[in-house]
């Protein structure tokens, strides 16, 4: 079976697509790529241009409540997928960067459409979606922006464990790693009430297809509210990405619409609530799969 016929026919690819969109820039693009000032630290004070966004350093721990839904569309019908847990982000300095380990404390609901997953091979034991779960732990490294350091991921022993899971293992750490992840903060200094766009090209590999991807990014400092006792910036993110990718005789396409909502302690230096949701159509000839993910995170010291 070619590649464009894994990704939009059989059912057992979809939610392996849910977890590569659910943890890929292109649901949650929040300015990432925007022009300005790196930095390796910040605390969310004013600098010239603007305030920065960044993570803080040092050993702390967040709690994160997660809901997600998720509808896939293709010739074969409708699957439906929705959660609801809460897991553990255990933040540890990494040189200039952070590493967070990642571990599910509750699972209150998380439910898979029929033939979502693929069937147990020949002598496999059946995995139960709820329990992997509910066992999952895993780690990342990322900048102080929160944006994943792929290099010193691989590196981890935490990944190497995860490379012996196979099947619902395996699919279910993927999924539980892009929910549970970190927003990703805007590079750029950001004023308030001032929206900026942004233009980049990047390769994106969903299901060992790679597609390059040009991505028009806008985000906008709302407001800073200090009602709470802290300053909780917010941040509206909406972005489009599209690509197109030759296999063989016909042409791939891949379109994403996405939207969103940060809010960030600038005083901790901490995630308060994440929300996005993203529409990606993928056509192959004829054949074409529409996925609809919604994500829903709270934030809280732990």
């Amino acid at each position: 079976m070619s590649t464009s016929r894994h990704l939009l026919c059989r059912r057992s690819a979809l939610f392996a697509l849910f977890v590569a969109l659910a943890s890929s820039p292109l649901a949650c693009k929040k300015g990432a790529d925007t022009a300005g000032p790196d930095g390796a630290g910040g605390s969310g004070a004013p600098v010239a241009g603007g305030t920065e966004l960044r993570y803080k350093a040092g050993a702390y721990k967040l709690k994160a409540d997660v809901k997600f839904s998720f509808k896939a569309t293709s010739p074969q019908g409708v699957n439906e997928a929705s959660g609801d847990i809460s897991g553990l982000l255990d933040v540890s300095d990494a040189g200039d960067k952070i590493k967070v380990a990642l571990a599910v404390a509750e699972v209150r609901d998380f439910v898979l459409g029929k033939d979502m997953l693929p069937p147990p091979k020949e002598g496999e034991t059946p995995v139960d979606p709820k329990a992997a779960v509910q066992s999952f732990t895993g780690a990342f490294v990322a900048d102080m922006r929160g944006e994943l350091d792929e290099t010193a991921t691989k590196a981890l022993p935490e990944t190497a464990a995860a490379k012996e899971k196979k099947g619902v293992e395996a699919a279910v750490a993927g999924f539980a790693t892009g929910v549970l992840g970190l927003p990703e903060l805007p590079k750029a200094a950001l004023v308030e009430g001032k929206q900026v766009e942004t233009t980049e090209r990047k390769d994106e590999n969903l299901q060992g297809l790679v597609i390059p991807v040009d991505t028009t990014s806008k985000f906008t400092l709302v407001k800073i509210d200090s009602s709470s006792g802290k300053r909780i910036a917010e941040v509206k993110y909406e972005s489009e990405s599209s690509g197109a990718v030759e296999q063989g005789k016909q042409m791939i396409t891949l379109d994403v619409a996405a939207e969103g909502t940060v809010l960030f302690n600038l005083d901790d230096q901490i995630p308060v609530r994440r929300t996005s949701s993203s529409t990606t159509n993928i056509a192959a000839g004829q054949m074409g799969v529409e996925i609809v993910n919604n994500i829903d995170s709270t934030f809280s010291p732990a």
